[in-house]
Parts: C-alpha cells; structure tokens; sequence
C-alpha cells in the first residue's frame, strides 16, 4: 500500500440551502419531469452522476434491454439520452463508472449467457459505443467496478451463478480483459464455486483497503452447509492478496442470501452488515470494532416479509442514522431509530411493490430520492411504469460530497468520507455496483438531524493520500479532488420573491470579491431572471478551485391547482353532511355559489372549486358527494265496516311500526303487522332501516390456474390485501393433497396477528369457514401458521395449491377490498381461492307513513254488499303481466273489474260477462307497488289487495 499522504485544511462553508418542511419520511410520484414515463425495468437501474456536474442521473434499461440516460438538470428536468439496445433479453445486472478515466462514465450490463456488455462514453461524453468483454460468458447476476489491484483504473467484479466469478482487470488504457487469476474464489470443501448473488467491495475492517463479501444463494440446494450457498468473506492483506476468512469475523452465512450492504447504523465508527435471505429471515449484524459480526435482527424489530431482493442501507430522513430500504416481492422501508432497533414505515409508496430500485438525490434538494422499478422477479419487466419517487423533505439538514480522482480512479471508486461531531463518527464510501445488479449514487450523503457543522472530515482516497477538514458546515453539496483543492464557501440570495408571474423579474445575487460562473453562463457578481428554473453559481477566490453554492428555484407563473378534502364521509344518510375544504388560496368560487375556504354540503352531486392564483385562476378535480334517501313504506289504508284485527302490509328493507308520528312505542318489525280487534279509526306509523350498497360478493381468483401446483416445502406464502370499508370474510377455498389440520392468520401491515381459524383438510377442496371482520386499513395478510404447518406436515409450506400463470392483481370489489399482490411478487397467487364477503354498507332510517285501519259501520246498510272474502287473487305478490281471479260463486250479473293504485288512482278497468267465476285481468306496464282489486256485480263489490313485484 502507498504510504499517507495528510493534507491539512481549515474551512468554513456557510450554509447554503434551506432544508425540507415535514418530519416524517414520504415521497411523491414525481414522473411529470419525466420526459417519457412509459418506461419499464427489469431488475437493473442505476443512478449516478454521469457527465461530472454534481447532478445526479437516471440510468435505466426500458423493458430490461434498451438502455437511456436521463440528465438531470438545474431546474429539476430530465434530458433523455437514448444509448441503444444492450441485448435482445432482459438484463439481469448494471454497474456504472469512469472505465477509461476520461470524465465520463461507462456502463456494464450482463445477463444470462447474454455475454457482459459495456457501453463506452465518447471523450465529449454526447454518445456511447456498445461491445462485448472479451473472455468466457457467464450467468451474472451482482457486479462491480472496483479498482481490485489500486492501480488508479476501476475492474469489473461479476457474479457468476453457475460456477467461479469472473473478473475483467484494466489494462490502464481503459481495456478490460479477463483476470480471473486475481483471486481464489475455489471453495472448501471443493464446489463447482456457484451460487454468487450479491457483491460488496468495502473496507469493513478499516484497515485501509478494500475487501470482498459475496452473499450465495444456490436455488436446489438445501444443504445450509454446502459451500455453494455459504457467504465468502475475501479479506485484503494491503498487497492486494485475498484470503477467505467469513468464519474469523462471524460472516459464514449458510442462508439462500441475495445481498448485503455494510453501513453502520449507530456511528460508532464501525461499518455493520445487513443481509437479505430467502430461506430464512433477513438479517441485521452488528460490528464489535474488530470487525466480528454478531446477529441482532430480532433486538432490531427487523422482520422482512416476502421474496427481497434488494437491501441498502441510507438515511432516507437526514436524522443522522442510516434506514433500511428492502424491495423484492414487496418493498419495506425501516427507519433507524438512533438506538439500534428499527421501526417499519407504512404506506410510504403506493400499492404496487417496487420490485428493485436505485437510489441517489434527483432533484437535487440534500435529500435521497428513489428511481423505483415494477418487474416481476426477477427480471421480468411489466406494463406497471418505473417511479421517480421524490423525498418529501424535512427540516433536518445534510452534507453531500462527490469526490474526483485524479491519482486515483477518476470517481474515486474505493474511497472513503468519515465525518465526526456532536452525531458521532459517520462513514461513507464510493462505490460502483451494489445489492443485486443495481448501482446506486457516487456522491456521498449524510443526514446531519439538526446540526449544522462538521467537526472533522477525513477523506481516504485509493491512492492512499488522506485530506482532513475542519469545521465544515453542513446543507451543501461539495466537490473536492484528489489534489486537496478546496472551494471558498458561497452563498446566494435573492432580492425579491422567487415565484413571479411573465413579465416580472428577480435579482440573485452573490458576495463580493470571487470570479463567478453562474448555471446562465453569466461570469457578474448579480442575474436577472425572467426565467423559471434553478440557478446557482460557482464561485472562486482564484479563478480555479471553484465551490457550488446552493440553488434557488424562479417559479414563473406558478401552477396552483387546487385540491379538496373531506373531513368526514362523503356517502351519507339524508339529514346528514360532509365539509369539503379547499387547500389555502387567495379566493374561491365553489360549483354550488359558495366562496368561502370549506363548504358544507348536505346533497348528492359534484362539486369542484375554482381558486384565485398569484398568476391565474386554477380549477380543482371534482369530488363526489352520494347521499342516500330512503324511501318511506308503501302501503294501503284498510277500511273495516265491524270490530276486527286486520293485517296490514307496506314495502322496505326492515320497517317498524309505531303508535305515533314521532318518537312512540315501538309495536312491531317486518313488512306486516296484525293489529288488535279495532273498532274505531286508527292510524299506524312505520319508517323503514334501508341499506345501501351491502351484500354478498366474490374476489379473488376463482380457483387454481396453470401447471404447476405447490410451492417448495421451505416456503409459506400468503395474500396482501387493501380494505376500504368494513366486511366480513366469509369463506376461501384451499385445495390440497395433503390431509390434516392446518391455521389460516390474519396479520396487520405492522405483523400483528389479528385473527385465526384452524381447520381439519381433507384431500381436494375444502371451503373453510373463517368470519373475519375486517376494518379499513393496508397491507394486510392472508397466510398460514407455519408452527402448525410444521406440526401436520412436518415443514414450512402448508401444501396448499397456489397459481404461478394466469395471475392478474389487483382482484378488487369495488370501494371494500382489493388483493394487490403476494408474498412471492404479483406472478404468483397463494391459496386462497374465491373469497366469499359480506360488505356491511350503510344502514339509513327513512321518514315514517301512515297507514290507516278506517272504521265505518254506515257501510254495512248501503245498497252495496262489500266482500272482503269471497274473491282470491293469484298469484299474489306478482311479477306477471296478468293476474287470475276467482270467485266462490259465478256472477249473475255482468260486471266490472276496477285496479287502484294506493292513492285511490284508477288505473285499469275490465268489464266481464255474467255465468263465470274465473276471470283475467291484463295490467302491462304496471310498476311495482301495492295495489287494489275490486270486482263489482249488482250489488255485490269484491276487495282484495295486489302486492306488484
């Protein structure tokens, strides 16, 4: 190793930006500064500064093949550079670096037997040319460029999954050429050397060099001593000799392991390991300070669900401590609570499941963004776009520093930034291919939570030479190369607001006493910008050594469409109301006249706000208000002519009879009611409990699809399911050809067991009977007791059918559940087969009506014999056209057939001939309700009731 060189610096750089506004960690879709959001990753994406301009770049590969750089620019857009088509299949792994040194970096893709393929920039940067390394092909899985012999030119590390990794050496003109005699990755005892999954060049010793930690993983393989799937440890002398040693440190994992990441989550000055597994629970270890490892997941509260297949570690809130972001079959973000353990963070991206990710800030504000990518595992693009998932900010502040090369490898790739103050000691390091194929940002970030000054900062540069700077401030965003070159602290400020409408302007000015060199290309000390975008300056003392101030962003004509939100329910009895308030404006104009900030609204319809901007008038998207009216009962007044009970009928879903028009003894339930004898006049009341938008539904697939049928014995799968509103889960279907006693459970988004059923299977399908009631909330889960699983079968599985073809999420009822995904990733459908729920809806009180018993004894001595017996109808209640009457006796007389509607309307009349007691009566076109039939003859006038279905 070359000997230390200590360059020794005193700076103060002032503070330049301002940090975020919330607290907690959050993201927003931010694909409108996308120039093409249709984009669709594999499991390979990069981000990285590209072109040397601090700003951090997207790089990624649209259905896993077509490669495309997207420039980020000062005013928080994206320029597409379109490279070409890496290989006619779906890339399995990326890593992106300065190969040749000359300012600009190159990009290694590789996938299965696809040959491991480099796009070279051109001098200028403005293109890229695509070869072939040339050497043996291999199944790649992570990769690397790491500068393995520290001979100042980056190397191509690549995981093979079939046998020995492979590694491409440079030449030192930018030439790679395959050097797999570099190191001895043979195993003991003997192997075919397969299984490599994850790499990580890291100095997790701190001994100054770099070293080698390879995660294994051999699918088949179920042994958890077979050397093909224990984690290598490849430990660097300092002469570049490698010797395996992942027993001396506690490293030798015999987990199916995907990745590692080493970072060090309590800045004690220790680099500490997270390991992502598939056969057993991922793991957090802790460093000692010799660089033994020991397992402290459990303590942590770290429990990974799924299939991960990406693990970092980075402070996603600035607070000082490293987070871990897991993606794979789902994605989980845990946040570092300060004091070794960690908390699971809900809801922070939408339902669908980053499947992997690259990480680096992309709109430049000192806060971690996230490009996010959809495919199937493992690298199977879907038709779900990729994300730009911006960080929401907060008010904690942040240091960012890229490093540049110039004895070393030109990014610095090797290298290490340690920070120590009041936070404790912090660690970064430059590195170029990480995780699982993917590569995240070479400019390094620390979250300083609210201080605001570095005491000390070391850098480590591969060459050996060591710089060390003292009191540097913090919210800027540093370069400094090899030479020690450090730029004079710079801030601007603005004369005026920032945010103007056309034809305005904004002064923006720097201090005295530099050579200036701003983002318009102006050299003066103060701009004028009509101009929206972002705009800082680069400032130095010496028309050499420059420093980057930090931004501020002209806002023209802003866009201030307005949103509104309900506070309370917007489905609703009648009687009841919702508020919907505007977010803040300088005016309102609401679709219903109203001009205040929150209306209340108390009927069904759209209602949408139109606000008075700085610049314009903007219009919200509508909100939807239903409310629902139910209606009164429907029913006949019956009239008496002596003293007797009657049984009254009226329409609804539950009526209640009352004794008053309000409040009242409740006399009875039911769509019927038989009074008691009456012999006077008397009037009933009865309101309905009508509901809404309940019932019995079906979701999820129907039953098994596809060829194969079970999931290995080692795994136990379930179904992540939404629920909008409250339901009961009546039934599922299982399927099985194993017979015995097995645990469906219900776990919350936190892996709290909600609910249980355990049921005896029989072979074939079985419904099982479950009745859990669920309430609104996300992430929930539908699985299996593995302790009972064990217990029948004697493994984890609970050898129950599951659909690995034919699977399309999200299986949704609408506005009461959706089932999103699966613990094995959205191409698989575990167990449980045609959801039976009852959704409880909304349950409404209608207005009361009144029905009448009316006594009139004068009947009985008019000309006219009233017969409330003697006549049937049928069929009756009736969903027919045509109705039948029959009488005791045939007419003597002609006659006639009279239908009334409730009100007393006549509606249908039919005359019919003398000598027949049978009769038809045609009423197309009549509606549901409750009817009177009357058939009169002579004297004699027949009465019955017709209920109209």
């Amino acid at each position: 190793m070359k000997f230390n060189l200590y360059q020794m610096y005193t700076v103060a750089i002032a503070l330049l930006l301002p940090a975020g506004l919330f607290a907690q960690i959050s993201f927003s879709n931010s694909n409108a500064l996308l120039n093409e959001t249709d984009f669709h990753s594999g499991v390979a994406i990069a981000v990285t500064d590209m072109n040397g301009d601090g700003y951090d770049d997207i790089i990624h590969l649209d259905n896993g093949r077509e490669l495309s750089i997207e420039y980020q620019q000062v005013d928080g857009s994206f320029i597409t550079l379109y490279v070409g088509s890496m290989s006619n299949q779906s890339q399995w792994s990326m890593c992106v670096a300065d190969v040749d040194n000359n300012g600009f970096c190159d990009v290694i893709t590789g996938g299965s037997y696809d040959n491991v393929k480099i796009a070279r920039a051109s001098a200028d940067g403005s293109s890229y040319e695509i070869s072939n390394l040339l050497g043996a092909n291999l199944f790649l899985q992570g990769s690397n460029l790491a500068d393995i012999n520290n001979d100042g030119w980056l190397d191509v590390f690549a995981c093979h999954d079939d046998a020995e990794s492979m590694i491409w050496g440079n030449d030192g003109t930018g030439e790679l050429v395959l050097s797999n005699d570099w190191i001895d990755m043979a195993t003991v005892p003997a192997s075919d050397n397969s299984g490599n999954y994850g790499s990580i060049w890291t100095d997790f010793d701190n001994d100054g060099d770099l070293d080698l930690y390879i995660a294994k993983c051999r699918q088949g393989v179920n042994n958890s001593a077979d050397p093909r799937r224990i984690n290598a440890l490849f430990v660097n002398d300092g002469n570049g000799n490698y010797t395996e040693k992942a027993e001396d440190y506690g490293l030798k994992i015999g987990a199916q392991s995907w990745t590692a990441d080493f970072n060090d989550i309590d800045n004690d000055g220790d680099l500490d390991v997270f390991i992502t597994n598939h056969d057993v629970p991922s793991m957090l270890l802790e460093n000692d300070g010799t660089g033994h490892f020991t397992d402290i997941t459990v303590g942590a509260g770290i429990n990974i669900s799924g299939t991960p297949i990406q693990g970092i570690m980075r402070d996603f809130d600035n607070d000082g401590f490293v987070d871990i972001l897991v993606a794979g079959g789902t994605h989980n973000l845990f946040h570092n609570n300060g004091d070794k353990t960690f908390t699971k963070i809900n809801g922070v991206f939408d339902n669908e499941d980053m499947e992997s990710y690259a990480v680096g800030d992309l709109n430049h504000d000192g806060f971690l963004d996230i490009y996010g990518g959809y495919a199937n595992i493992y690298t199977s693009p879907t038709n779900v776009d990729d994300v730009l998932w911006l960080n929401d900010g907060n008010d904690n502040h942040f240091f960012e520093i890229q490093l540049i090369g110039t004895e070393s490898n030109h990014n610095a790739v090797g290298a290490r930034v340690v920070i120590e103050g009041s936070f404790g000691t912090m660690i970064r390091e430059v590195r170029a291919g990480e995780s699982y194929g993917i590569m995240n940002s070479m400019i390094l970030h620390f979250g300083l939570g609210q201080e605001t000054m570095i005491d000390k900062m070391t850098i480590t540069w591969p060459s050996g030479t060591v710089n060390i700077i003292e009191d540097v401030a913090g919210d800027q965003f540093l370069q400094i190369d090899e030479t020690g070159c450090v730029p004079p602290d710079i801030s601007i400020t603005a004369v005026g607001p920032t945010v103007i409408c056309s034809g305005e302007t904004v002064e923006i000015s720097a201090p005295a006493g530099y050579f200036y060199q701003w983002s318009t290309g102006e050299t003066s000390q103060s701009i004028t910008v009509s101009e929206a975008g972002t705009y800082y300056v680069l400032a130095s003392e010496d028309g050499m050594c420059f420093g980057q101030s930090g931004s501020i962003q002209v806002i023209v004509d802003p866009i201030e469409i307005p949103t509104i939100s309900a506070i309370g329910d917007t489905k609703f009895c009648e009687g009841g109301s919702v508020m919907l308030t505007s977010t803040d404006a300088m005016g309102y104009n609401w679709s219903n006249g109203d001009n205040t900030q929150t209306i209340e609204v108390t009927e069904s319809g759209s209602y949408y706000v139109t606000t008075q901007g700085l610049c314009d008038d903007f219009g919200s998207d509508p909100i939807e208000v239903l409310v629902y009216t139910p209606d009164a009962p429907i029913g006949d007044d019956v009239t008496i002519t002596e003293a007797m009970a009657v049984t009254l009928a009226v329409s609804g879903d539950l009526p209640s009879w009352y004794d008053a028009e309000t409040a009242g003894n409740l006399l009875a339930t039911g769509n019927e009611y038989t009074t008691p004898v009456l012999s006077a006049t008397t009037t009933y009341y009865v309101e309905d409990l009508a509901n809404f938008d309940g019932g019995l539904f079906e979701v999820g697939q129907p039953t098994h699809t596809g060829t194969s049928q079970y999931n290995g014995d080692t795994y136990n799968g379930g179904l992540f399911f939404d629920v909008y509103e409250p339901f009961t889960l009546l039934t599922v279907n299982v399927i099985t050809d194993e017979s015995g006693i097995r645990e469906i459970i219900l776990l919350d988004n936190n892996g709290t067991q909600l609910a249980s059923q355990q049921v005896d299977l029989g072979i074939g399908q079985n419904i099982v009977t479950l009745n859990f009631e669920l309430e609104p909330g996300t992430n929930y889960l539908l699985t299996t007791n593995e302790a009972i699983n064990y217990s029948t079968l004697g493994y984890a599985s609970p050898r129950l059918m599951r659909s690995s073809s034919g699977v399309d999420y999200p299986y949704t009822v609408e506005d009461a559940v959706s089932i999103v995904n699966a613990t094995g990733g959205k191409t698989r459908y575990y167990y449980f087969y045609n959801w039976q729920i009852e959704k409880a809806g909304t349950n409404c009180l209608s207005d009361r009506s009144a029905i009448s018993v009316i006594y009139d004894s004068t009947i009985a001595t008019e000309d006219v014999n009233i017969h409330l017996q003697g006549m049937s109808v049928f069929p009756n209640p009736s969903d027919q056209d045509r109705i039948q009457l029959a009488l005791d006796k045939p007419l003597t007389e002609d006659g006639l057939i009279t239908l009334y509607s409730n009100d007393g309307r006549v509606l249908l009349v039919q005359e019919v001939g003398s000598g027949s007691d049978k009769f038809e009566l045609s009423m197309p076109g009549i509606p549901a309700g409750f009817y009177t039939v009357q058939l009169q003859s002579g004297a004699d006038k027949f009465i019955q009731k017709l209920i109209r279905l």
